[in-house]
């Protein structure tokens, strides 16, 4: 799901907990998403709290897109664009938007 919006986008997947690391190669696990991401258009945080050393990471972005269930999550404060939700209902729907505007 996340791999697709990535790829609709033309970006990559980064992830940080780890147990989520163990299924994508080596060349996608994170160091610090500073170093890691360069000069992105958008980074979209799925599920990120905002913790003060990844928002540190975030900042390389030209916008940050936060989504997250818990619409206190101090990673909207930081956001330029925020949705309050399930990335599991919201990903497919962005990605879904993504493929009506293209026509695919």
């Amino acid at each position: 799901m996340i791999e697709e919006l990535a790829a609709l986008l033309g970006g990559a997947v980064r992830v940080l907990a780890r147990g989520d690391q163990r299924r994508l190669a080596s060349a996608h696990r994170p160091g610090r998403p500073d170093r890691d991401q360069g000069l992105a258009e958008i980074y979209i945080a799925c599920g990120i709290s905002g913790a003060t050393q990844h928002m540190a990471g975030c900042k390389g972005a030209k916008r940050l897109l936060a989504i997250n269930p818990d619409g206190e999550a101090s990673i909207f404060a930081g956001a330029d664009y925020a949705v309050i939700g399930d990335l599991h209902e919201v990903v497919p729907a962005i990605s879904a938007e993504i493929r009506k505007a293209r026509g695919t």
